[in-house]
């Protein structure tokens, strides 16, 4: 009896919005990617090349006096707190504008309009995975990431394990202050109450007549602190659907269709990410202005806004602003070109900036063979290929075991209170197997977005992306 392996369903989610924003035209589900019966088809072209152009907005608004929020760029997405460690490979997986913007870049190959998608849950997948592979296929992984060897991509986890911990740890310290200034007679109506949350939890479900994960697996996967659990045939898709429902708070309600084919399935490796946040500085709704698509068209959005200081940065070619949240995470919004976007970043500087954004709400769904594709872009191949794909280091006794699809459902919402995201990935295995006048940021016309780690003293590692994509309808 054929065997399938699902490799991993990750849910990500992102800062709650308090306000409903209606779908822009042109998001929700996409199909068109590559094939996965030949991903080499589909390979990257080295640097994004992205085309919509940068354009100078002149439209501003009475500007307000404001005192300065920061003194220096360290919003920049690419500052850290802490003496770094080791040199990092200067393979894609540590570098902000390769793996994440090469992946956005293959993924706007296939979508039209608005798309949202997770790097970072991407990531955790392929890091369950990778953590069977053996021989080549582990081989053409570390090379296609530019990992020096696999303990690179273990201490990435980790590293995001302890941002995770330290976000959490000062939302309960600054809610614990709040509430001590409260009962000390404070007025709650000239505080801003503490909230957001991050959480990684993950999960594994084996059939039940499978013999048992090797302890060297298990090993690997402590640092996921996963949860160990068992099925029976098509029970995997209530199981995992509720699972991914629950972590998403209802975001991704479903990641499995109810006609999945569960034919010998074997194994499912989740992982949820779950992230709420707000604004660190006050955004303001100022009612429906124009906004200029992609194809020329003008259509309305309701828009928000906030004059504070700002890491903006300019030239010919890109104009970007990075906004703060709270808890040390960072969105950055950028029109025009993304090449070479983190030296962008890192050469932001402080300045009275007017950013005037729409709300909105965009979700994508790439079950269409396009992250097979995206890897085998990158070389990683034999994984996909029936023969030649090694996760002997799983299971015992299964040395027959390949990638036959990966899929991912996200989601985005974005209002003058914050965002809300999430993200579900799956990846099925087979066997054979200050100025007077402020910097004025309008993007009223198509923009790209991240949602990054900032400064924390939480690790040495900042501009880990968790959401990215594009508003252009």
């Amino acid at each position: 009896m054929k065997k399938i392996i699902t490799l991993i369903i990750i849910a990500a989610m992102a800062l709650s919005a308090l306000s409903a924003c209606a779908e822009a035209p042109g998001a929700g589900t996409q199909t068109g990617g590559p094939s996965a019966a030949d991903p080499s088809q589909t390979a990257a072209t080295g640097e994004p090349s992205l085309t919509e152009p940068a354009q100078t907005t002149g439209a501003s608004t009475e500007p307000t006096e404001t005192e300065p929020a920061e003194t220096e760029a360290a919003t920049s997405a690419e500052q850290t707190t802490a003496e770094p460690g080791p040199e990092p490979s200067g393979g894609v997986l540590s570098r902000f504008d390769e793996f994440d913007l090469k992946l956005a870049e293959f993924v706007e190959r296939t979508q039209t309009g608005n798309y949202v998608i997770s790097p970072l849950s991407f990531k955790y997948a392929l890091g369950m995975l990778i953590a069977g592979a053996e021989g080549n296929t582990l081989k053409q992984f570390t090379e296609g990431l530019g990992l020096k060897d696999l303990s690179e991509f273990e201490n990435y986890v980790k590293s995001f394990n302890s941002f995770e911990e330290g976000f959490n740890s000062k939302i309960a310290r600054d809610l614990t202050e709040y509430d001590e200034r409260i009962k000390s007679g404070a007025n709650p109506d000239f505080l801003k109450k503490p909230g957001g949350a991050l959480h990684v939890a993950d999960s594994v479900w084996k059939r039940s007549d499978l013999d048992d994960f090797k302890s060297e697996y298990k090993l690997r996967l402590e640092m996921y602190n996963a949860r160990y659990d068992s099925f029976f045939g098509s029970d995997i898709i209530k199981k995992v659907n509720d699972w991914a429902n629950e972590k998403t708070e209802g975001m991704i309600p479903k990641v499995l269709p109810d006609d999945y084919d569960t034919e010998g399935l074997a194994v499912v490796l989740a992982n949820a990410l779950y992230y709420k946040n707000g604004w660190r500085n006050e955004f303001f709704e100022i009612g429906e202005r124009d906004f200029r698509t992609s194809g020329g068209e003008k259509v309305k959005k309701n828009f928000i806004e906030s004059e504070e200081y700002y890491a903006y940065y300019e030239d010919a070619d890109t104009r970007l602003v990075v906004v703060p949240m709270d808890n040390g995470v960072n969105m950055v919004f950028v029109i025009g070109s993304t090449s070479g976007l983190s030296e962008k970043i890192a050469q932001a500087k402080t300045k009275n900036v007017m950013v005037i954004i729409p709300e909105f709400t965009t979700e994508t769904s790439l079950d269409n063979y396009e992250l097979k594709g995206f890897l085998g872009s990158l070389g990683i191949t034999d994984v996909f290929e029936a023969g030649k794909a090694d996760l002997s280091g799983m299971i015992e006794g299964k040395d027959d075991l390949y990638v036959s699809d990966i899929i991912q459902k996200a989601k985005i919402k974005l209002d003058k209170t914050g965002v809300e995201a999430a993200a579900v990935t799956v990846i099925s295995v087979k066997d054979t197997a200050v100025p007077a006048d402020p910097v004025v940021f309008k993007a009223d016309e198509p923009f790209r977005f991240y949602i990054t780690t900032g400064e924390s003293g939480w690790t040495n590692d900042s501009g880990v992306v968790l959401f990215e994509g594009r508003i252009s309808e």
